[in-house]
């Protein structure tokens, strides 16, 4: 490597005492010096030598010790570089002694950083769905179910450098190839501007929704979130969960079961062998392997013989582990003694079966080429039936908790190189003692062990392959193996930075949070006082922690349903098992009600009697979206089977059916005459259609996603929230009147007041914006809402909005004050996905998604102020219930 050694000048100018404005020129010049001579190793392209990866972040190398401010002898990473053991004697250029002067100068001024820069910005949960939707709408419709995501977004919040954050991308990389049975090596790739987010495709590993599920079916950590973003993401990915942590997936399927299981790795040595197309006992038979056998591997405890085999993906190695013989077992024949079988220097033919005096083995280790060059692991017992984890009194691993050799991620922190190069013993045994031997048996054992330079070059040229793969991931063969040491670090204990960012809070945030809870101080206590959980406890809490903070509701493995016929995702992803309200519709006194359930159900429901009336059955997923006509006659619904129906609600049958959407209808609404129905969709469609018929009169394309509508009461136009607008159509022919927008959250509810003359919108920030028709902007922007607004009402006049929210909280919002107390009703337990005024005009009524209605008496708030002045509206004059 090519490098610039510091200025004279700048050496020279250290000769008098640093001042405290020459600090961050101080700290720029010893982080050169870092950066010359040892960022190679420790950081650059997540280079992770000695498990530092952090060398440049002077404010890192103080926090974690590695150096003693005022102490440059107490300094641990200082001696090492004064004493030449850093870097390594053999690596070049080495560090001068006038650079070596500048980091003890750096230390004893007391190793000030010199940063100026603030902390860098917070990656909220909204963020991150953003960046995903923005990912997925970037590819065809078709290839969007394929698509995985694994996240990095805590570790950045926790404060991780760019450099830390390369060691789990480069851990990722290979990981997932290591699980994938692909030709070729592909990696994640990052799909947000801090690279934080890394989007795989399925089809690249080979993997489907069946290994997909089967990873969820262990992660602790999901979250299910209520937004629209979030929404889109699961509709267009078909699944539930299709983010992922990335080191809790690098520390979790690197071991066994779930490794074996990514791999789709059977349950003995003799079907992988025929999976990968070796005859392992015809090949011993016709001497087409190679053996080394030996004393000492370092990881097995006695004996060791290793036999490569071709396979149809290039090598296949295994090994022959042996447990410690007995000193006082022996056997006597005629009155002699027997070595002992697990000795490979007195029997090493075998296995049982294929020679005349086998050893006897107690297991041993399976190592193969996958077909894109990576290599997968396998332990197997002395019958070959696979193990999780080696027996301790035959293998041992010093680096994971227990000891114990775990298939997945204990190999790839042993095998770094691919085979470890190991010299024969065998035959070297055999010519120093050809009298122990049968001359058969000498033959045999010359062919099948051929000596150690024939066996080292067998290895080193696997490891050459190995090593070729291992780079196309962007990780290096390394002593400090990309896979292992980021499952060390997801393994270590919980501190408060690290808990508060895996749940989106700062660590001043969750501590105050942990304060006011009795359950998180029994749970997590120590946090508050600087002190750690293991993580174990914290897996165990993450449950309750999400439900007592409110921060969405906890993702099921096992509610998973039926998957799309190609077996890449769900048929539904959005539907919910039980009583779910995904969007009310209330009749103009509250006493019913028209709802959206998760079952695939529209329920009628009687909101006094808090039961269903009827169930209309037709939808064959969710229903996300209902509306009821003005003469209350019928009802319009729309689900994630891309459909919009019309359903009369004295018979309860479908009179009507629009299926020309192609994803979830999530708006639907009556026009005034009822004769005809508008419906949106995730597809970037708003479709005008009739009820009679199904016949559709204009449809509109490429909005984004359409998240809700709202007809004006004089039929004159249909306001269209989408992802990033507010669009205004004329109902008669489709046409644009007028866009509101960009907006930086998605719009999630809409309403017009009843004199048509006010609308509000809600998004999913917590924002709620009101405008008079005919305004060029918004004339109120309303904020308070800790989640997403989830529904809208405007009453005449446009004084008074109410908003329900995913803080399960409604608000009532007096637009003609400007500053106020805004009166907030808390009564409802989850997501408040629908309000109405009541006509009595002193009463609202309400529905959260668990299928509670509440009431709420606000004549105490309604006062007798004038409300505010109307202008005429600017919208073209144009006929009602114009058909086109």
């Amino acid at each position: 490597m090519r490098t610039t050694l510091l200025p004279t000048l700048a050496l020279l100018a250290l000769a008098s005492p640093a001042r405290a404005d020459d600090a961050k020129q101080l700290a720029q010049q010893a982080k050169t010096v870092l950066k010359t001579h040892c960022y190679r190793c420790h950081g650059q392209d997540g280079s992770v030598e000695g498990a530092m990866n952090f060398v440049t972040d002077l404010g890192k190398l103080v926090a974690r010790k590695k150096i003693v401010p005022n102490d440059a002898k107490g300094s641990r990473l200082f001696r090492r570089v004064d004493d030449g053991t850093m870097p390594p004697p053999d690596e070049s250029p080495r560090p001068s002694a006038a650079e070596i002067a500048i980091l003890k100068k750096w230390i004893e001024a007391g190793a000030p950083t010199g940063e100026t820069d603030s902390a860098h910005k917070q990656i909220t949960q909204a963020d991150v769905f953003a960046a995903v939707l923005a990912d997925l709408e970037t590819l065809d419709r078709r290839a969007r179910r394929f698509q995985r995501y694994f996240t990095l977004t805590h570790l950045h919040n926790a404060g991780l450098s760019d450099e830390e954050l390369q060691t789990y991308r480069n851990a990722l990389a290979k990981l997932v190839n290591s699980l994938s049975w692909g030709s070729k090596i592909v990696n994640p790739v990052a799909v947000d501007a801090n690279r934080t987010i890394l989007r795989i495709d399925l089809r690249w590993f080979v993997w489907d929704a069946t290994i997909w599920n089967r990873i969820l079916q262990e992660y602790p950590y999901g979250v299910l979130d209520d937004s629209v973003s979030a929404r889109a993401v699961a509709v267009g990915t078909a699944a539930k969960q299709p983010l992922l942590r990335a080191d809790w997936f690098i520390a979790t399927a690197s071991r066994a079961p779930l490794y074996y299981d990514v791999l789709q790795l059977p349950a003995n040595l003799a079907e992988l062998e025929k999976q990968i197309r070796v005859d392992a006992a015809e090949n011993i038979r016709q001497e087409r392997v190679t053996r080394a056998g030996f004393n000492g591997s370092g990881i097995s405890r006695f004996n060791r013989v290793l036999e490569r085999h071709d396979s149809a993906q290039g090598m296949y190695w295994r090994t022959y582990d042996f447990d410690e013989p007995q000193a006082n077992l022996v056997d006597r024949v005629n009155g002699g003694l027997l070595p002992d079988r697990r000795n490979i220097f007195a029997f090493p033919l075998g296995p049982g079966g294929l020679a005349e005096n086998p050893f006897q083995h107690a297991g041993g280790e399976a190592i193969f080429a996958l077909p894109n060059g990576l290599h997968a692991y396998y332990l197997i017992n002395a019958v070959n039936t696979r193990l999780d984890k080696g027996p301790l009194n035959i293998v041992s691993d010093p680096k994971r908790p227990d000891r114990a050799v775990e298939a997945g991620v204990s190999c790839m922190s042993c095998h770094v190189t691919g085979i470890l190069p190991k010299a024969d013993q065998v035959l070297d045994h055999l010519g120093k003692n050809p009298k122990a031997f049968k001359r058969e048996e000498g033959d045999v054992i010359r062919a099948l062990f051929p000596g150690k330079d024939a066996v080292l070059k067998l290895m080193e040229a696997d490891a050459k392959k190995y090593a070729e793969a291992v780079a196309k991931t962007g990780a290096k063969v390394s002593r400090f193996e990309a896979v292992s040491t980021i499952t060390q670090k997801y393994e270590a204990d919980v501190d408060l930075v690290t808990g508060a960012s895996e749940i989106g809070l700062t660590a001043d945030e969750f501590r105050g949070r942990i304060s006011q809870s009795e359950l998180l101080v029994k749970h997590v206590g120590p946090l508050r006082a600087g002190g750690t959980v293991t993580r174990q406890l914290w897996v165990q809490a993450f449950g309750d922690i999400v439900r007592e903070l409110q921060l969405g509701g906890l993702y099921q493995a096992n509610l998973n349903g039926p998957t799309l016929k190609d077996n890449t995702g769900e048929l539904d992803p959005l539907e919910a098992r039980g009583d779910s309200a995904n969007q009310w519709a209330f009749t103009p006194d509250g006493r019913r009600a028209i709802v959206a359930s998760g079952d695939r159900s529209v329920r009628y429901f009687d909101v006094e009697g808090r039961r269903d009336l009827k169930r209309f059955v037709g939808h064959t997923a969710s229903v996300w979206a209902v509306a009821l006509s003005a003469d209350g006659k019928c009802a319009a619904s729309g689900g994630m089977d891309g459909t919009a129906r019309v359903w009369d609600l004295a018979t309860g049958l479908e009179i009507a059916k629009f299926t020309d959407h192609t994803s979830l209808v999530s708006a639907v609404a009556f026009v005034p005459n009822g004769k005809w129905v508008v419906s949106g969709s995730f597809d970037g469609t708003v479709a005008y259609w009739k009820t009679a018929d199904s016949k559709e009169g204009w449809r509109v394309e490429k909005l984004g996603l359409v998240t809700a509508l709202a007809v004006d009461p004089h039929g004159k136009f249909v306001a269209a929230a989408t992802e990033n607008a507010l669009v205004m159509l004329d109902l008669a022919t489709g046409t644009e009147l007028k866009r509101y927008g960009n907006f930086t959250s998605p719009l999630s509810a809409i309403a017009i007041s009843p004199d048509g003359q006010w609308i509000v919108a809600g998004n999913d920030a917590g924002t709620v914006r009101v405008w008079q028709l005919g305004d060029e902007k918004a004339r109120f922007t309303l904020t308070g809402h800790e989640g997403g607004v989830r529904s809208v009402a405007v009453k005449d006049g446009g004084r008074w909005v109410l908003t329900g929210g995913a803080d399960r909280t409604l608000r009532l919002w007096d637009t003609s004050a400007a500053k106020q107390e805004v009166p907030v009703f808390r009564k409802h337990g989850a997501s408040v996905t629908g309000t109405a005024f009541l006509g009595n005009g002193t009463q609202t009524v309400s529905g959260d998604r668990d299928l509670t209605v509440l009431p709420w008496k606000i004549d105490k708030f309604i006062g007798a102020a004038p409300a505010p002045k109307v202008e005429a509206p600017k919208t073209p004059d144009r006929i009602p219930y114009a058909e086109p």
